[in-house]
């Protein structure tokens, strides 16, 4: 309800009070998502730094995230390991609180050979332990997508 000496009211406005801002847009920012998976069925999960966004909770590697369109091919210079990566068809799309994000993704099967040496707080985990994993949303997208392709 609105006082009388209100200037909402007297300009004939106060139950369109308050209005909102007009929402600005936000910017999309695109990566190539790598799931490496060992033919048991297990996916490849890195522990993100501990700041900033999505800190400390696992993640599968991606290239960075950068606004424009998206290189493949220089993406694909950014994976994790060496293997036989294929791009994936569609991709998803998830929208933080400041941009919106769009990941191709790539797959391969993990070579014998690599399998001893994994980097430094990187883990293999297989599709049913995920929900006891710090998984993000946008990542259980991806790696979704890529069980299912």
């Amino acid at each position: 309800m609105c006082r009388l000496g209100c200037r909402g009211r007297s300009l004939g406005i106060a139950e369109e009070l308050p209005r909102r801002r007009p929402k600005t847009d936000k910017p999309t920012r695109r990566g190539l998502a790598f799931v490496l998976m060992r033919k048991d069925g297990a996916v490849l999960l890195r522990k993100r730094p501990a700041k900033g966004l999505l800190g400390g909770m696992d993640e599968v590697p991606s290239s960075a995230w950068r606004e424009g369109k998206l290189s493949i091919a220089d993406a694909l210079k950014e994976a994790p390991v060496p293997a036989n990566w294929k791009v994936l068809e569609g991709g998803i799309r998830h929208t933080f609180t400041h941009f919106h994000l769009e990941l191709a993704i790539a797959r391969a099967i993990a070579a014998t050979s690599g399998l001893a040496r994994l980097a430094r707080g990187t883990d293999w985990v297989t599709v049913d332990k995920m929900t006891e994993r710090a998984l993000p949303t946008v990542m259980r997208k991806v790696i979704a997508h890529a069980v299912q392709a």
